[in-house]
């Protein structure tokens, strides 16, 4: 079984690239359009857009925080294989994880961040005994795909 998240990568790129154009061009409309120049509903342009600007930032830092990353999964062969890189601005670090059938020892999903943001972390046996590595988050996946994902690794290795 094969789990690409190339089309949910770009969503969610090209959302996070609308928001700010969305964000640019309010703050376009609310510096030039002659109705904020005297203040409306009692607030000023500087109100307006301290707003807009804090609304950006909470909608950023939401984003920032659910380290939403592209997954790639593939069980075909002999081996497991889990590619990842968090789509966060600024972070270039892509991660590959390969771990052959007869030595994958499972795997743990823990909850982060109040519970909104599930991260998978998978064991492996090795001659010096069980490794585990870093979490990765998976809050950019579907239900169905979570499942799809957890069953398949519980094919190998259970929980």
């Amino acid at each position: 079984m094969t789990i690409d998240l190339q089309r949910t990568a770009i969503k969610i790129r090209l959302r996070g690239l609308l928001m700010a154009v969305v964000f640019v061009c309010l703050v376009c409309v609310v510096l030039f359009l002659e109705v904020f120049r005297n203040p409306v509903f009692g607030l000023t342009r500087a109100h307006y857009i301290l707003i807009i600007s804090i609304l950006y930032v909470l909608y950023s830092l939401y984003v920032y925080l659910l380290d939403l990353n592209y997954i790639y999964f593939n069980d075909d062969g002999q081996k497991i294989i889990f590619r990842y890189y968090s789509m966060r601005p600024l972070s270039q670090v892509k991660s590959s994880v390969e771990i052959p059938k007869e030595s994958f020892a499972g795997y743990e999903i823990r909850k982060d961040l109040l519970g909104l943001v599930p991260k998978i972390v998978l064991y492996q046996k090795d001659k010096a005994g069980l490794f585990r590595y870093p979490p990765v988050s998976i809050s950019s996946l579907s239900e169905k795909e979570k499942n799809l994902l957890l069953r398949s690794l519980q094919k190998y290795g259970g929980r």
